[in-house]
């Protein structure tokens, strides 16, 4: 697989910031986290056109097949919190996808990307800390872009843009990501609007764990970190991290 062009990448990119291109890494968020406590810039990005490690949250594999978009950005994040980086870099995927003429996705709360019902891409936002003693963030975003043959288990749940954005270009798709995430992060929470518009979650019976215990309950909104409000017939609860896998109707 071919290293991702720069030059193309650097083409659509707003403000300068540096950028490593692989033709596969274990883990994009592992490269930038390496490079973060090196002293990695605000801005600073990892590309890659594969991925063999690939994680989700909670510690899960994330299936990473050649020919994906598999970035992740280095963040100064200021006060914003995990959660609220979350959001952000799904709407700013939403955003890229749209104006590199790709198709409309949906978000399922709180970091996966959707397109017809099925999980394309996913986000996961993780911490590190800098040489000068600062928190940094990490945002990783991979979008399923090529040709995928998915394992058994994940036949029916995961799919690709493939055949749906036939001229996809990861290079242009990836710089406006990085685009969106760094013109948003001053602003935020000003793209959660955008993000319960977008969340395929709201309005749907889901089921989910709350102390300890597996519940069910409707969702009814995205507060302003981010977080999932659950109505379980009961009480307003108030879903911080976890799953809330959607129900039939």
């Amino acid at each position: 697989m071919p290293v991702p062009d720069e030059n193309r990448y650097r083409a659509f990119l707003a403000s300068p910031a540096p950028a490593r291109f692989l033709a596969r890494a274990v883990s994009t968020n592992d490269e930038a986290k390496a490079w973060a406590r090196q002293g990695a810039p605000h801005g600073a990005a990892v590309l890659a056109a594969e991925q063999s490690g690939g994680r989700g949250r909670r510690g899960r594999g994330f299936f990473s097949p050649p020919g994906g978009l598999y970035l992740s950005v280095v963040l100064h994040p200021g006060a914003a919190s995990p959660g609220l980086l979350t959001t952000l870099a799904a709407v700013a995927a939403l955003r890229a996808v749209r104006l590199a003429g790709g198709p409309e996705l949906a978000i399922k709360w709180v970091n996966d990307l959707l397109y017809q019902g099925k999980k394309v891409g996913g986000i996961l936002t993780e911490g590190v800390c800098a040489p000068d003693g600062e928190a940094r963030a990490v945002v990783g975003i991979g979008l399923n872009l090529g040709p995928a043959a998915f394992p058994p288990e994940l036949e029916g749940l995961a799919g690709t843009l493939f055949g749906a954005w036939p001229d996809a270009e990861r290079e242009k798709t990836a710089a406006l990501i990085v685009n969106e995430i760094l013109e948003g992060l001053p602003r935020v929470p000003g793209h959660l609007a955008e993000y319960r518009a977008r969340c395929a979650t709201l309005g749907r019976r889901v089921a989910f764990q709350s102390e300890g215990r597996e519940a069910q309950g409707r969702a009814e909104g995205v507060d302003g970190e981010g977080r999932l409000l659950v109505n379980d017939g009961r009480r307003l609860l108030t879903l911080m991290e976890g799953e809330a896998a959607l129900l039939p109707e």
